[in-house]
């Protein structure tokens, strides 16, 4: 009688439990889902690609040090649990965007340096060498 009773008394533990353990895992997942679309809407890759290539390692110091954040419009009425992981993963993927671009530029921008620097180097030894009068 006691087990039948303990049985009872923990199944419906977990009855009133699991909707409110999977209704804060849906939300932190749909944050997860709605951070991940906002962070690539919203991160400019081209001004990230330009840092790096304009300013070299800098840029990607830069891109790497600076965490973007979120717009406060998409956190309102949201839950602690809901703004905590929409926070951490925009921060996250923003981020990553932003130093990959930033890497992206600063290797295409040391390419097209040492490509320019090359044809120059190049002319000014044809010009040095030529023999015409």
């Amino acid at each position: 009688m006691v087990i039948k009773r303990a049985f009872v008394v923990l199944l419906v533990a977990m009855l009133l439990i699991t909707p409110v353990l999977v209704n804060a895992s849906d939300s932190a997942s749909s944050a997860i889902v709605a951070a991940d679309r906002d962070a690539r809407a919203n991160t400019s890759g081209g001004l990230w690609f330009a840092a790096g290539c304009l300013f070299g390692l800098l840029g990607v110091g830069a891109a790497y040090i600076m965490e973007p954040s979120p717009k406060a419009s998409s956190l309102l009425g949201k839950s602690p649990e809901y703004v905590a992981a929409y926070t951490e993963e925009y921060k996250s993927v923003g981020k990553s965007i932003q130093t990959k671009n930033a890497l992206t530029g600063c290797v295409v921008g040391a390419v097209v340096e040492a490509v320019v620097f090359t044809v120059y180097y190049f002319v000014i030894l044809a010009a040095a060498t030529s023999t015409t009068y």
